[in-house]
C-alpha cells in the first residue's frame, strides 16, 4: 500500500480539525466515558502549520487522508533540564489500520524532534487503549508517569 507521509499546509488544516481531530476524540469515547458525544472540532489548528515548535503530519494515499499526528514542543521554562516534546493527538482511519501507518507517523515526529533537539516525547493514552499502547510501546515509548482522576459523586 502506497502511503506517503507529509507535513500539513494551511490548505490541510480545515480536514485536520473537523474531520480527524473530531474522529479521534469520538474514538476516545471508547476509552474516557465523559468524552462528549457532540464535539465537533471546527479551527483548532488554524495557526499552528506555521509554528516551527509545532508538528503536523498527513498519512495520505492516493490523494486521500487516512491519518494524522499533532505533537509540539513543551514549554517548559526552567522546570526541565532537556528539552521536552508532547504527541499530543494521533488517528488513523479503521480502515487503514494495520498497516504501520502510526509506526510511520511516529517515526516521523521522532526525526522532527531530533532535529529540534528534543531528548523525551511525552503523550497521553487511556489505560484501556491496548491498541494505542501496544504500538507506542512498539516504537520503544515507556510507562514514565501516570495521570490520575478523581471522579467526585461517584
Amino acid at each position: 500500500m502506497d502511503i506517503k507521509i507529509v507535513r500539513a499546509a494551511s490548505k490541510d488544516m480545515a480536514i485536520v480539525a473537523n474531520s480527524y481531530l473530531t474522529k479521534l476524540i469520538h474514538d476516545e469515547k471508547k476509552y474516557d466515558k465523559s468524552i462528549n458525544d457532540n464535539c465537533i472540532v471546527n479551527s483548532l489548528y488554524d495557526n499552528f502549520y506555521e509554528n516551527e515548535n509545532v508538528c503536523i503530519l498527513l498519512a495520505k494515499h492516493n490523494e486521500e487522508y487516512v491519518g494524522y499526528l499533532f505533537g509540539n514542543i513543551i514549554d517548559t521554562g526552567d522546570a526541565y533540564i532537556i528539552k521536552k516534546a508532547k504527541l499530543d493527538a494521533m488517528f488513523v482511519d479503521e480502515n487503514y489500520r494495520g498497516n504501520k501507518i502510526g509506526v510511520r507517523l511516529i517515526e516521523e515526529f521522532k526525526k522532527w524532534a531530533i532535529k529540534k533537539d528534543i531528548r523525551v516525547i511525552e503523550l497521553t493514552v487511556c489505560n484501556d487503549n491496548k491498541s494505542a499502547i501496544n504500538l507506542y510501546e512498539k516504537c520503544n515509548f515507556i510507562k514514565a508517569k501516570s495521570v490520575m482522576e478523581y471522579h467526585i459523586g461517584e
